[in-house]
């Protein structure tokens, strides 16, 4: 039980400590003969403000494993940074539309603001794109975005609403570009006697990125309106928010392409 307490501290400092620092930790590590003096040592190597309560913190954490060489302790310092850092990668972050808010004390930083994550998940599909939406307007940007990422080779699947216009909009832009492929959801598939709607609004970016949240594709709701969104960055559940719209396109399924 305590070697596994010890290992959660260990990963606890490595995720509060910029990677840099534990990779020059790492290296004064290598060399250092036992806990008694590896907090000046430390300080010596990386001299950045508020680092004396971790080297302490680290030390501590030698002592109470001291058969472990300071090799060792740096490799697992290391590893435990690693998957800190991969974790930070994978988080997702609050995406906002409106009026801008500062953090404050005892409140995060401020959310990313929608129309700028939607451009970053636009430009950094490398092979397929997934776009639904419920209205667009060209004042978005999208169109743009969608055709540069046709032109480098991205494989665009876009699902639309037909009562609000918006695949009638995409249609006059793309009707004539395989390579961008839309989608449409019959009324006679839909709930509700055909009164259901398309209302999701996702943007998923291969399955490294996908953006979910309340915005159309609109100006508006870019840059005006209050909404709120997620950037999800976990591999496996864009996959899963993918796979899901992908079953809905199969043959039988309930879109059928325009």
């Amino acid at each position: 039980m305590d070697r596994e307490r010890w290992s959660r501290d260990l990963g606890r400092l490595a995720g509060r400590l910029p990677l840099l620092v534990t990779q020059s930790w790492a290296r004064v590590l290598e060399g250092a003969k036992g806990p008694g003096r590896v907090e000046a040592e430390l300080l010596d190597a990386h001299p950045v403000a508020g680092m004396a309560p971790h080297t302490a913190t680290l030390a501590r954490l030698w002592r109470r494993r001291p058969h472990l060489s300071g090799e060792a302790l740096g490799l697992a310092l290391l590893s435990a940074a690693a998957v800190a850092d991969r974790a930070e990668q994978e988080r997702s972050t609050v995406v906002a539309s409106g009026p801008l808010v500062r953090s404050g004390p005892g409140h995060g930083g401020p959310a990313r603001m929608t129309a700028a994550v939607l451009e970053e998940v636009l430009r950094g599909a490398r092979e397929r794109l997934l776009v639904v939406g419920y209205a667009h307007h060209p004042s978005s940007g999208a169109v743009g975005e969608l055709s540069a990422a046709a032109e480098r080779g991205v494989v665009v699947d876009v699902v639309l609403e037909e009562k609000t216009g918006a695949l009638g909009a995409f249609q006059e832009y793309f009707g004539e570009r395989p390579e961008i492929r839309l989608w449409r959801w019959p009324e006679e598939h839909r709930g509700a006697g055909g009164k259901a709607s398309l209302h999701a609004k996702l943007i998923a970016a291969d399955t490294s990125k996908a953006l979910v949240g309340s915005a159309n594709l609109t100006g508006h709701a870019l840059y005006h309106n209050i909404e709120a969104g997620v950037l999800v960055r976990d591999p496996t559940q864009v996959k899963r928010l993918v796979d899901h719209f992908r079953a809905l396109m199969v043959p039988d399924g309930p879109l059928e392409r325009v």
